[in-house]
């Protein structure tokens, strides 16, 4: 308790003497901080417009000057007239939109058009094709999509179960997978509901797990391949 009462009479004392360096005053009365913020932020505004004594409506003209003051940066002129920073910023947006098109004087509508006309140059760059029509992209991943994947497993007509299979052996590096369950493995148990998979799939599946177990051994623990006896 005794030192929860030191920390607050400390703490007391402290802004005590903040205050008191604050106003320059030995004495705290109530709304001796908001007299000295008050005069103190006159005598700013004063100093601002070159007078000895703040007057009521100085801080309005001061800001008015300091704005008029950078726009005159901003033009580039020495004195500021009324709309000068409209008609600046109006010119440096259709500069960047004359820089943007390649034209020399800007006309309405040439942002649009610039835009619209690469647009159109980068799907006929992408189709191939000198002039875009609707579907042309959607058309040109479909097209790219079955060329990998005719790439990818080595023949014209896919087939399903095809990238499975050839995943498979490019990774084990085997045409043929050894299987490790019977294909009477992959059906259902009788009392349970029959699998939403193609048996097909299922046995894939079951054939090639073997191998891919044996790959993945080879690689974390370095165990070597045991051929069967015969």
């Amino acid at each position: 308790m005794r030192s929860a009462l030191q920390v607050r009479v400390a703490i007391r004392e402290e802004l005590k003497k903040q205050v008191r360096d604050f106003t320059g005053k030995d004495e705290y009365k109530i709304g001796d901080v908001s007299k000295e913020l008050d005069a103190r932020v006159k005598e700013e505004v004063a100093r601002l417009r070159s007078k000895d004594e703040y007057e009521l409506g100085d801080l309005s003209l001061a800001l008015d000057e300091i704005v008029k003051s950078e726009v005159c940066k901003l033009t580039g002129k020495d004195e500021y007239s009324a709309g000068d920073l409209s008609t600046e910023i109006d010119l440096r947006i259709k500069s960047a939109v004359t820089s943007f098109c390649g034209t020399e004087e800007y006309t309405p509508g040439d942002l649009t058009r610039e835009i619209d006309r690469r647009a159109k140059s980068a799907v006929a760059e992408f189709t191939g094709k000198e002039e875009y029509s609707f579907g042309d992209i959607s058309r040109e991943l479909e097209r790219r999509r079955a060329a990998w994947v005719e790439d990818y497993i080595g023949k014209e007509e896919y087939q399903f179960g095809d990238i499975t299979k050839t995943f498979v052996k490019n990774f084990t590096g085997k045409d043929e997978c050894e299987p490790v369950l019977p294909p009477t493995a992959v059906m259902a148990p009788p009392g349970c509901m029959p699998a939403v998979y193609p048996i097909s799939l299922l046995r894939l599946l079951a054939d090639q797990f073997g191998d891919i177990t044996k790959k993945v051994g080879q690689m974390l623990f370095g165990n070597k391949q045991v051929n069967k006896k015969k």
